[in-house]
């Protein structure tokens, strides 16, 4: 072992185990071991000996021989760092013939030595090691070059999934926030209201509470008077109570009715409470529109903008650092749709306004890999309006000559058929989607104005629990 390592090392090396020395002691014959490998000899012995040369030595513990620890440790951490090290006799050596190696031969790609060269080599081309060498490096630091390209490559992508996805979590979590509180805001602004129509009801109500209680109390004053007369009339003595008797029980004697509150007089307490949060959900519609398609921003091309509730979409955006996941568009400026469709009928209508150059169907997810042109794809089912014409199958309807400010996309997955209708509501083309794979809601422009996805309206039926 001690053959493969360098003058230093072998210098280094402890004669017990060939390895380089761990905390070297020095015997007083100024041979030098591992502090364990000289225990491990003198184990089960009674004489102290130099494992070398066999003199004795004196005491059980000999100095730890310090320059040379130092030196050691020295060498051992240059080997951690990778630092070079001289060629070894080894490396130097050819190692057919022993010889020093001085060319590089051309043919064999190989360092070789005079003999090398005299014999199975002569007739070959050789080169200096020296420009051989420079020329390897040279390849090298080529290939550094570009790992160091692609090392700085990949830490921009970290950073720029880092930042991208810690900007998603706190965006999405300010916008719940946000739509949370204009609903709080619109159930304290509802709770105000029907207070304060509670109050309303209150004060009108109660100035004719007032008015009967008014009576009421009258009507007890009179009672009353009319009961202190019979106690005083029945505790008087016999003739005197039968000469006011008649008088007394005429006036016992009370016609007024019993008193009742007009109808309506108290507070309507079901038009308040009943059926309140059905009542207040029912106004909360035209706040919380559904849309039947959700943009999927993860596979928006970087230069469109979304809208904050991902039904609207803009292009010319400036350019954002966002990650290369597999599901964006790079090439185009086009987005899916967050939801694929494999059965049921689904449909949704898109606004165009003054868009004069948009693609807007359904699509495979592979579609993104493609390059868009005006005829139907096995990866696109769409229809478009570029450099103003429209494009779609020959056999489409008539109206296709007018100008579309809406376009109805209606799909039919069990009918593996994707339909769309103009602003007439009248049907412009029909398209067979043959596939069995997911399809995606499919959006594509490059002009200035905007595409917008349209609410649908949500009707609630009441069903009456007849069981």
């Amino acid at each position: 072992m001690a053959s493969a390592l360098s003058p230093l090392e072998e210098d280094l090396t402890c004669p017990v185990c060939c390895e380089i020395f761990s905390e070297p002691v020095l015997l007083s014959c100024s041979h030098s071991f591992c502090r364990e490998c000289l225990q491990k000899s003198w184990k089960g012995r009674e004489d102290r000996e130099c494992p070398v040369c066999r003199r004795r030595t004196d005491g059980t513990d000999p100095p730890l021989n310090l320059a040379l620890k130092n030196a050691c440790e020295f060498v051992v951490k240059q080997r951690s760092a990778g630092a070079p090290t001289a060629p070894t006799a080894e490396q130097d050596q050819c190692p057919v013939h022993s010889g020093k190696l001085q060319l590089f031969c051309v043919d064999d790609q190989q360092l070789v030595c005079v003999e090398c060269v005299a014999g199975e080599h002569q007739r070959h081309n050789f080169c200096s090691i020296s420009k051989v060498a420079e020329e390897r490096r040279e390849e090298l630091q080529t290939k550094q070059k570009a790992l160091q390209l692609k090392l700085n490559s990949v830490k921009r992508a970290k950073n720029t999934y880092s930042q991208h996805f810690q900007s998603q979590v706190q965006q999405t979590e300010d916008q719940i926030r946000e739509e949370f509180e204009e609903l709080h805001q619109f159930l304290r602004e509802e709770e105000k209201e029907r207070i304060t129509a509670l109050r309303e009801e209150e004060e009108k109500k109660r100035k004719k509470l007032k008015k009967k209680t008014a009576e009421m109390e009258s009507m007890i004053e009179s009672l009353t008077e009319k009961i202190e007369v019979l106690k005083d009339g029945l505790g008087s003595e016999d003739v005197a109570f039968m000469t006011k008797y008649t008088e007394a029980k005429k006036s016992a004697e009370y016609t007024v009715p019993e008193p009742q509150l007009d109808s309506g007089a108290l507070i309507d307490v079901a038009k308040h409470v009943g059926n309140l949060r059905y009542r207040v959900w029912e106004k909360m519609k035209d706040l919380c529109p559904y849309f039947p398609v959700i943009l999927d921003p993860n596979s928006a091309n970087k230069s469109l903008t979304l809208s904050e509730d991902l039904s609207r979409l803009v292009p010319g955006a400036p350019l954002k650092a966002l990650p290369n996941n597999p599901e964006r568009f790079t090439d185009q400026t086009a987005v899916f749709g967050s939801e694929g469709f494999t059965s049921g009928v689904h449909s949704w209508e898109v606004e165009l306004g003054e868009n004069k150059c948009w693609k807007i169907g359904v699509a495979k997810k592979s579609a993104k890999q493609k390059l868009f042109s005006a005829k139907p794809k096995k990866e696109i089912w769409a229809i478009s309006l570029q450099q103003g014409q429209y494009s779609w199958p020959m056999d489409c309807n008539p109206w296709s000559i007018f100008i579309f400010q809406k376009i109805h996309v209606q799909l039919d997955c069990d009918e593996q058929e994707v339909t769309f209708f103009n602003n007439f509501h009248k049907k412009i083309a029909v398209m067979f989607v043959k596939t069995t794979e997911k399809v995606y809601p499919f959006f594509y422009t490059s002009s200035e104005d905007a595409l917008k996805i349209q609410p649908s309206k949500v009707i609630v039926k009441k069903k009456v629990n007849r069981d």
